[in-house]
C-alpha cells in the first residue's frame, strides 16, 4: 500500500466520532493479534518444552570407519 493511500485512509478516520475511531482501533488491533498469535503458540510450545530431556541426555557415538572409495579424477 502506497503512502499517499495510508494518508488518505487517515485523513477518513480523522473524520469519523471519537467512538467510530475507537472502534476502528479495536477492530484493527483484534485483527493483528490474529495474525500474531501463532507466533506466540510457537513460544509457547518452545517454553513448554524447554529442558525436557534434561534427565535423558542425548549421546553422540564414534562415528564409525568409512569405507576407502576410488578417488576422483
Amino acid at each position: 500500500m502506497s503512502q499517499t493511500t495510508l494518508e488518505a485512509v487517515f485523513a477518513q478516520a480523522q473524520q469519523l466520532s471519537p467512538q467510530d475511531r475507537l472502534w476502528l482501533i479495536e477492530h484493527l488491533a483484534a485483527t493483528l493479534q490474529a495474525e500474531v498469535t501463532p507466533r506466540s503458540d510457537w513460544h509457547q510450545f518452545l517454553h513448554e518444552t524447554y529442558g525436557s530431556l534434561r534427565d535423558t541426555p542425548i549421546q553422540r557415538w564414534d562415528q564409525g570407519e568409512y569405507e576407502a572409495r576410488e578417488p576422483l579424477e
